[in-house]
């Protein structure tokens, strides 16, 4: 698999951690929705740390 794909998956999960981390924070729980927000930023960290290693 190439590092263009994982990178894609990457983001996507990103981007839907990150919606459902808002719905839960604005409609449930707070502390889980910032967890899994937190976690969402986790995966984008990775992703950008992907992205700068194919960079250079």
């Amino acid at each position: 698999m190439s590092l263009k794909v994982i990178r894609n998956w990457l983001n996507l999960i990103f981007i839907l951690g990150a919606a459902i981390g808002m719905y839960i924070y604005y409609t449930g729980n707070r502390e889980t929705g910032t967890y899994i927000i937190l976690a969402s930023m986790i995966i984008k960290f990775i992703e950008s740390g992907l992205r700068m290693i194919k960079s250079t």
